[in-house]
């Protein structure tokens, strides 16, 4: 074990937190947002547009996060290209965030909607028949009763999205993993446990502080209600 080398690339990797980090937090507040609105469509029970939704959750879940990475970068802009839409110069980023998106939407999906349903109908009742529009009921009863249900598996989901990330530097994207990938290659494969060790460590805490975040909102949710 070189601990030297260890101190040595420590702030060398630290230095593709932020693109790490970026690309974690619009892969998932744009995943919240199309979970969202998959939630609302499944829960209206639209014939057509639920079983779309039902398929579309279905491969996602069903298929390897690369496979929808390796779809969307090497797919995508071939497909757009038959109808006209070049994307040639569309950034790796841009293309890791779609794919992290649509994966990742399909799993918190399936945690928003059992959410929502495990909220009795008797709450819905009790809302409108003190005068409240169906908006104040979501806004004051529902939503609340529903976050400390779902933040535990939402974190999960969330670590998951994390962990997602390490998977985009085989399509060329330069973040943290991209990075230590870049220091093994130079040296040669020497000192690539160390390599690992490191981003090993930093993906540890960046976990630990996803998870300490939603067990504080849980906390405060439960006192609320």
């Amino acid at each position: 074990m070189n601990i030297q080398f260890i101190f040595r690339i420590f702030p060398i990797l630290l230095k593709y937190l932020p693109t790490t980090l970026y690309i974690f937090i619009i892969s998932a507040i744009l995943g919240l947002l199309l979970t969202s609105i998959v939630t609302v469509l499944r829960l209206k029970r639209i014939p057509l547009i639920d079983k779309m939704l039902k398929m579309y959750v279905s491969f996602m879940r069903s298929t390897p996060g690369i496979i929808h990475i390796f779809m969307i970068y090497y797919g995508l802009p071939v497909l757009l290209r038959v109808i006209g839409i070049n994307i040639d110069q569309t950034s790796r980023m841009t293309y890791s965030i779609i794919a992290l998106v649509l994966f990742n939407g399909a799993f918190i999906s399936e945690i928003l909607r059992p959410g929502y349903l495990a909220v009795s109908k008797d709450q819905f009742e009790a809302g409108e028949s003190v005068g409240m529009t169906k908006w104040q009921v979501h806004k004051q009863i529902i939503i609340p009763q529903m976050i400390p249900t779902i933040l535990p598996s939402l974190s999960n989901a969330l670590v998951d999205l994390l962990q997602d990330t390490s998977l985009l530097y085989l399509i060329g994207l330069v973040d943290m993993m991209g990075e230590a990938e870049i220091i093994i290659s130079n040296n040669y494969g020497v000192n690539q446990m160390e390599v690992y060790l490191v981003i090993g460590l930093i993906y540890w805490g960046l976990c630990s502080l996803i998870d300490w975040i939603t067990q504080k909102m849980e906390n405060r949710m439960i006192e609320y209600l």
